[in-house]
């Protein structure tokens, strides 16, 4: 579960990261995909690729909370 709780978690952060550079990069008079510069490009792809690795590897390291029982008798 860990496993597929810490891939969930990386592409979507990653996702989130590379959309919200490009949303950055559309701000302006004169929007489109070629008004964004290689930079900005390279910002995006880079802000993925941290989210990715950064967010992966955190949520492996967490383990799941145990499922809590009841006590007996209750």
């Amino acid at each position: 579960m860990g496993k597929q709780k810490a891939w969930a978690a990386a592409i979507a952060s990653g996702i989130i990261a590379f959309l919200t550079s490009l949303l950055t990069a559309f701000q302006g008079q004169d929007v489109g995909f070629d008004s964004i510069t290689m930079s900005q490009w390279i910002t995006a792809v880079l802000a993925f690729v941290v989210a990715f690795a950064g967010t992966g590897g955190l949520t492996h390291q967490v383990a799941n909370n145990p499922s809590v029982e009841a006590p007996a008798g209750q």
